[in-house]
């Protein structure tokens, strides 16, 4: 489990914190939306998660192991793995397979258990027959696929998505979105999305909204899509498709409160 206990970060001793108090867990299996508006520290949460940054007070652990302790980061760094907003910043080989083996080889694993390992990751994303494509002739949504596919070859217990999607088409989000429910439902890994995007996280188990550093709010997706006061509060709003589905359910029709992007309406409506 991954857990944070009433910490605070300060980038400077005389700066206000970025991250203010904050006490939450994720379990395997779990997915846990991280939102918030630009400057609430969600990016800060999530680089604690892994020790890229430690807390100025406070503590984090990642299956007991504190991640302000040298001695073990690298089991912290291999328990957790970590997919940024923009996939090129990861990708490093010169063919999906090669960067997707990039990670096992620096764990120095024998080549069998590497094959292993990439074939299992890719297939995962759904990758598969896409191994000896160069990544620049990827789509934006197989880049970000191939981004997981890195760090599932890890065999990271935790996965932390910062802004997965937002770099993405319809159809490249509906893809990604896909892979990380999948993987928390199928493959049993706990999964933390961070997004300033609410239609990010309305399959989410469970959000918490940060602002200014603190925890303005933690329940489910339905419960915040349903309080319009505390996503403003949160520097937050609806898309167009949440608007709509607002406006539905005034007029009598029945559309959940986590029904916020198009497909999700649409598919409530013929239901």
């Amino acid at each position: 489990m991954i857990v944070f206990e009433d910490v605070t970060l300060r980038y400077r001793p005389d700066a206000a914190p970025a991250l203010d108090g904050v006490s939450l867990s994720v379990a395997p299996g779990d997915i846990v939306a991280i939102v918030g508006a630009n400057g609430s520290g969600k990016s800060t949460f999530a680089r604690l998660c892994d020790g890229l940054l430690t807390p100025s007070s406070g503590r984090v652990t990642v299956d007991g192991l504190d991640t302000s302790d040298e001695a073990t980061i690298w089991d912290v760094r291999s328990a957790v793995g970590m997919v940024f907003q923009d996939p090129d910043d990861q990708i490093v080989g010169t063919v999906v397979e090669e960067d997707c083996a990039f990670g096992p080889e620096n764990l120095g694993l024998p080549s069998d258990r590497i094959v292993e390992r990439v074939a299992e990751a890719l297939a995962t994303a759904g990758l598969t027959g896409l191994e000896r494509r160069e990544p620049h002739l990827l789509s934006e949504g197989q880049k970000q696929r191939l981004a997981i596919a890195g760090a599932l070859a890890m065999r990271p217990r935790y996965l932390v998505f910062d802004e997965p999607t937002a770099m993405l088409d319809p159809a490249g989000r509906r893809s990604v979105i896909a892979a990380i429910k999948r993987l928390a439902r199928e493959e049993g890994h706990g999964v933390l999305i961070v997004s300033h995007d609410v239609a990010d996280v309305a399959h989410a188990d469970r959000v918490v909204a940060l602002a200014a550093g603190r925890i303005a709010f933690d329940g489910t997706p339905s419960r915040l899509f349903s309080e319009p006061e505390t996503l403003h509060s949160c520097g937050l709003a609806l898309g167009e498709a949440g608007l709509l589905a607002a406006e539905l359910r005034a007029l009598g029709f029945d559309v959940p409160a986590d029904a916020v992007d198009a497909e999700s309406v649409v598919e409530a409506l013929w239901r």
